[in-house]
């Protein structure tokens, strides 16, 4: 699984591209989904908002602060 991070260097996530597998962790509570190609899932953290996409085979990550 390779370790996807937000816009300020965080790591958001974990994820295999080829599965669809996404595992969050956070502060002990561990999240797992499986995403369709083409679908996003959407990570929201204190104020930064991480949008996951799963290509055939990579993920694209956007990820920006939200105003406060």
């Amino acid at each position: 699984m390779e370790i996807l991070r937000d816009c300020i260097g965080r790591i958001a996530c974990k994820g295999d591209a080829t599965t669809g597998l996404i595992e969050v962790l956070y502060k002990g509570h561990k999240i797992r989904t499986k995403i369709p190609i083409g679908e996003k899932f959407i990570i929201e953290r204190e104020d930064t908002v991480t949008t996951v996409t799963r290509n055939t085979t990579t993920f694209h990550v956007e990820s920006y602060r939200s105003a406060a």
